[in-house]
């Protein structure tokens, strides 16, 4: 019998353990770290050591052989045939040294033979050609009191109350492009900013993925999972990246990507069953198709590599989801804790309507996330043997097509979530219901704003941009040029969408870069000049940027739209904050910056990528990544005021997530919360258990300022911690240190000043 999600929601309920194979006792993959560690070429400790070569092809190739250049001299040694694809050699001790170059040679049963790189390669100078041997020994790390349990910098998975180690719920990350945070764009300019985020309050760095790649881009097409990208400074400089990260104290989270393989320098289908089906961003993985082994094993050797040989505390795993193979994020969560133990996973997986509880599953699609993918293994799931496959994939018949194992293991989560709803509410779309429950649920997820795909993915624009586009509403006083009608036209027909949806998205993305263009020469103080000349404005600067005189923007609605998105961005900020739980904020975001960040690559196979720019409407290649730099915008004393002011909130916001365990490890008291739907404003309740510490937010979306605001407010008497409003964040709170006492549910309310578009939160004191 096969039942489809679709049609599940008739069913009661459905108990996975009848189906459990008999003897379905302690399982495990069975994977030894010395076998992990044994695969591509391995240089040894010391010189006297052999050199080990091994890769796993097609199962029914003839003879692999290495080729190896050195000094000149080119030779060739056959490897073993250990049956099932795999081939491997110890080589005489140095026969391969550090940078050598070296390739296999792999004869297939037709008798065609291919030379391909190292599937395993930790140093791919050249894209297609042959492997630079790397030795990971060589470079010295100075990070081994980073590692100790007294370290109380450290997130582990392993965090309790007997050693000093921080939860990852206490995380604050910090996301950032390698490519973009410099002018110079590598891992040894980016040591330069790591001080900067660790004084504005942040615990933890999360960097886009790093994976060898053709040239720039945002390093989701990497093709070379084990191997820095060389643009970017190549093995050694990533290392003392990292090796800096942790001397000043932050953890750091690798992003790779297991979804997919890039469109540039793709050998591994070449090297051996490793390609699977086509997803919308380039080759799938063989994850559970024929001699899907060690494919699994090869994305597992993936994560481990990151920890074992880079340092990295956290691992952050790209749109789980498309990877079609809930077994293998069960095998790398299992297999990550049993090597790792203190490593933590988080998943941008971004599935919802499965609940689970018991080992049952039934549709909830009342649920905003599929509560499987941080449901934690249980002691004997370590993994799955290759002897319980079949158990799995009659779960995956009954259910839809994917394998749904109730427990996948990750400690973490992107929420989607919370994300959506938060930046809604910002927009003016509220739904105080959803918001409430997006707090409720986002305890063990990551909640942000914003990240760097809700920026790149459409116009390339900020929130702040965003914000004061919604807030200037321009669209109807927008015209359409030749140049974007001709888009529209071309949109039309690539996503196959009507003229109106075509006109519709060009339109809106024209206005958001209008209005981008139109704050940066605001924030540069190039508007100055126009403050008492709006026709100068108008014939100057808008016509050019196709916004008609029907708009009514001068400089002074410019102005006040600007400072109204800083109020109602650092209202959001101060929910996201006080949402208990893990964090993250996308580089720049801490500051309000407004410097784009564009989808940019360069692709060879690629050469015609208009496409993106009719898709996203901005320019593709080297000058989106030029617009994309941090710190090229010139802006006006105004400008660094208002935005080391927002500064001043983050930092203060960071220091209250630290000092705070309401808002780490805390729990939403969901009878104290109140929603106002009419103005509106939301109030929640935070507690944390075991230390008693309690945390209150009011925030109110309205605009209307409240000398006197009549809200029930929980026992207790509250002192105000933070007003997003307060003076030293850029603002002017009609409240001033304020000391609440509240009267609980159903009784007596509390008068509190509450300005417009503003969060308060406050901290129980008695």
């Amino acid at each position: 019998m096969k039942i489809s999600l679709t049609n599940f929601s008739n069913q009661k309920r459905f108990d996975s353990s009848n189906l459990c194979l008999k003897n379905h006792q302690n399982l495990s993959f069975k994977r030894t770290f010395k076998e992990h560690r044994s695969w591509g070429v391995r240089l040894p400790k010391d010189n006297n050591s052999p050199v080990s070569a091994k890769i796993f092809t097609y199962e029914d190739a003839k003879n692999v052989s290495i080729k190896v250049k050195n000094e000149n001299e080119e030779k060739i040694y056959k490897l073993d045939n250990m049956g099932h694809g795999v081939f491997e050699k110890k080589l005489p001790p140095q026969t391969i040294k550090h940078n050598d170059k070296y390739s296999f040679i792999i004869e297939k049963a037709n008798g065609k033979k291919i030379e391909v790189k190292d599937p395993y390669s930790f140093n791919q100078q050249e894209l297609t050609g042959m492997s630079s041997a790397y030795n990971h020994y060589l470079y010295k790390w100075h990070d081994s009191d980073w590692f100790n349990k007294t370290n109380k910098n450290r997130i582990s998975r392993q965090a309790d109350d007997k050693n000093n180690l921080l939860p990852l719920n206490n995380a604050t990350i910090y996301e950032i492009n390698i490519a973009t945070l410099t002018k110079e764009g590598n891992f040894e300019s980016a040591k330069s900013a790591l001080k900067d985020i660790k004084n504005d309050g942040f615990n933890t760095i999360e960097l886009m993925p790093v994976e060898n790649t053709y040239s720039f881009n945002w390093g989701y097409d990497g093709v070379d999972k084990f191997a820095p990208s060389n643009y970017l400074g190549g093995p050694d400089k990533l290392k003392s990246f990292i090796d800096y990260a942790h001397k000043i104290g932050l953890n750091v989270i690798m992003d790779m990507v297991p979804n997919h393989i890039g469109p540039d320098g793709n050998m591994l289908s070449s090297s051996g069953p490793y390609g699977g089906p086509n997803t919308d961003w380039g080759e799938g993985f063989n994850y559970e198709g024929k001699n899907s082994r060690y494919v699994r094993d090869y994305m597992v050797n993936a994560c481990l590599n990151w920890l074992h040989n880079y340092h990295c505390d956290g691992l952050r795993l790209d749109m789980t989801k498309m990877m079609a193979s809930d077994t293998t994020m069960q095998q790398i969560a299992a297999e990550v804790n049993k090597h790792f133990p203190d490593a933590f996973l988080i998943a941008e997986d971004g599935r919802s309507g499965i609940n689970v509880k018991n080992d049952t599953f039934w549709n909830d699609w009342h649920q905003p996330h599929d509560l499987r993918v941080i449901n934690p293994l249980k002691p004997e799931e370590e993994g799955i043997g290759e002897d319980e496959i079949e158990h799995n994939r009659k779960i995956d018949r009954i259910i839809n097509g994917k394998v749904p194992l109730s427990r996948l293991g990750f400690d973490s989560e992107w929420d989607f979530y919370f994300h959506h709803t938060l930046l809604n509410a910002a927009y003016g779309a509220i739904s105080l219901d959803s918001l409430e429950m997006a707090v409720v649920d986002s305890k063990k997820r990551i909640k942000y704003t914003t990240s760097h795909d809700e920026i790149g993915n459409y116009d390339g624009t900020r929130v702040v941009t965003k914000l004061v586009a919604n807030l200037l509403n321009i669209s109807d006083s927008l015209t359409l040029n030749p140049q974007d009608i001709k888009r529209a036209n071309e949109l039309e027909k690539k996503n196959k969408i009507s003229k109106n949806d075509a006109q519709f998205i060009v339109k809106s993305q024209k206005a958001q870069l209008a209005i981008h263009s139109l704050v940066k020469k605001f924030l540069e103080g190039d508007l100055d000049k126009y403050k008492n000349d709006p026709q100068a404005l108008q014939r100057e600067v808008l016509s050019p940027l196709n916004i008609q005189k029907s708009a009514n923007i001068n400089y002074f609605a410019i102005k006040h739209a600007y400072e109204k998105a800083l109020d109602r961005y650092k209202m959001v900020e101060a929910i996201k904050y006080f949402a208990p739980g893990p964090i993250m904020t996308f580089q720049g975001e801490q500051r309000a910056d407004i410097t784009k960040f564009n989808f940019f690559r360069e692709f060879e196979s690629i050469k015609d990528e208009n496409y993106l720019y009719i898709e996203k409407g901005y320019p593709y290649g080297k000058m989106a990544l030029d617009e994309s730099v941090m710190g090229e915008i010139n802006y006006s004393n105004y400008a660094k005021e208002k935005m080391d002011k927002f500064n001043a909130l983050i930092s203060d916001l960071n220091k209250y997530k630290a000092l705070n365990p309401a808002s780490t490890t805390g729990k939403i008291i969901t009878d104290d919360t109140v929603k106002h739907y009419q103005n509106p404003t939301i109030a929640l309740h935070s507690y944390d258990e075991k230390t008693k510490n309690e945390t209150y937010i009011i925030a109110n979306f309205s605009s209307k300022d409240y000398p006197s605001y009549n809200i029930e407010f929980p026992k207790g008497i509250w002192m105000e911690i933070i007003d997003t409003k307060d003076k030293k964040y850029g603002s002017n709170s009609i409240g001033d240190n304020m000391i609440i006492e509240g009267h609980g549910k159903n009784a007596q309310k509390s008068q509190v000043a509450l300005s417009g578009n503003c969060a308060v939160i406050f901290k129980r004191i008695k």
